[in-house]
């Protein structure tokens, strides 16, 4: 049965201003379903630089199958600030004034996808107001990460608004979709409505992988890429929750230990990258990479011989981890590490290399050494693993199909 599906995320995208996210994806297969889809997101983001500019409240656009339409937003500079929250607030409000246009039509299944949690207001009033199904799709989960990364206080006034305001979204929903593997028992702890969740993880896209990768320019490669070296690659952003002051202090432990054949990039920008650049100071085995188009990611990644990241060691993660980077990572059919101490997740499933315990630079540095001394042949073999998982068990057609399963 054809249904309006629309599917609501403030940092979504599409590929003609950055990439395809997760939502963006869905909503093509959504489409080839048969459904009619419409993604609202909003060109107010820290994550991506060229987002539409535009003076009306919504542009309006059709995009692979489905429409998109972008909120004109509040801008912010800080991911953590004033302005950020003041931006999800009004870009709720401008939700909700969409029922009042008739050149929308009104949703059947309204999919919220945090962040900003402030969307399940949204999600509430189309519930309420005109009987549509809602999602809650949990893929941060706020305000826990604001008080075990940010240090706030539980009893802040914003962690009280928005710790209600999770528990609004956990009752009043139909249904929630959660991309880490243990969010069953954060809910059941909160709510005691664990049995809604639903373990819907990070997908695969394999036409972008397939048809749509860029090579690097060789004076980039010449520039950054160092030769004769065991290369490991962090990719991604650099800020507090990345726990990337870990990884450089490993790189610190192995040049002490002479271990000279070991070569580190940091691939990405951030808050955080000045500052880890001055704490890299004095060594000569880690290279900051500046950031390249999503296109070329995977370039650098074949370039490479391990993929690190890490996390910190905090109760957040106790539901485990789902990191967009592992999918670049797995893909690129290299070997991971990634220091982290909470719930078993994706490179367990996939065999495809192991977790090390979180801020613990003995353990990380042991893994690369271990990893270093491996034969050719065996690298391959774990690096074959992760791109056959996905492929297999993460392309977004198969999770698309679990995912409209909750439409009924």
């Amino acid at each position: 049965m054809k249904s309006n599906i629309w599917y609501v995320s403030k940092y979504s995208n599409i590929s003609w201003y950055g990439a395809d996210t997760r939502q963006a994806s869905f909503c093509r297969e959504f489409a080839k379903a048969g459904h009619n889809v419409r993604l609202v997101t909003s060109n107010s983001s820290h994550l991506y630089s060229s987002l539409p500019v535009f003076k009306s409240r919504y542009k309006n656009i059709e995009y692979d199958g489905f429409r998109v339409t972008w909120v004109n937003s509040l801008k912010y500079k800080h991911p953590v600030s004033k302005m950020r929250l003041l931006s999800w607030l009004l870009f709720e409000l401008s939700v909700c004034l969409m029922a009042l246009r008739r050149n929308y039509e009104k949703p059947d299944v309204v999919i919220i996808s945090s962040l900003s949690i402030f969307s399940v207001i949204s999600g509430c009033f189309y519930k309420y107001f005109f009987n549509a199904k809602f999602i809650f799709e949990v893929r941060d989960i706020w305000p826990q990460s604001l008080v075990d990364l940010k240090g706030f206080s539980r009893k802040n006034p914003l962690i009280w608004v928005l710790s209600k305001i999770e528990k609004l979204g956990y009752k009043y929903s139909d249904s929630i979709v959660g991309t880490m593997p243990g969010l069953t028992e954060h809910v059941e702890n909160e709510v005691g409505l664990g049995a809604k969740v639903v373990s819907i993880p990070h997908g695969v896209d394999l036409d972008f992988y397939r048809n749509n990768q860029k090579n690097l320019p060789d004076d980039f490669i010449h520039l950054y890429i160092p030769k004769n070296k065991f290369i490991v690659t962090y990719a991604g952003t650099m800020g507090h929750a990345n726990a990337l002051e870990y990884i450089i202090d490993s790189a610190k432990k192995l040049a002490r230990d002479k271990d000279s054949d070991v070569h580190f990039l940091l691939l990405g920008h951030g808050h955080l990258k000045e500052q880890l650049i001055e704490q890299a100071k004095g060594i000569d085995n880690i290279t900051f990479v500046p950031a390249v188009m999503k296109e070329q990611v995977n370039a650098v990644l074949d370039l490479s011989n391990v993929l690190v990241a890490s996390v910190r060691n905090e109760k957040i993660y106790r539901y485990g981890i789902s990191l967009n980077k592992f999918i670049d990572y797995m893909y690129s059919k290299k070997p991971i590490i990634c220091m982290f101490s909470g719930y078993p997740s994706l490179i367990n499933d996939a065999k495809c290399g192991e977790f090390t315990p979180s801020e613990d630079i003995e353990s990380f540095c042991f893994a690369i050494k271990k990893y270093r001394n491996m034969s050719t042949d065996k690298l391959d073999a774990l690096g074959e693993n992760g791109r056959r998982y996905l492929e297999e068990h993460r392309n977004y057609q198969t999770l698309g199909l679990e995912f409209m399963k909750l439409f009924k």
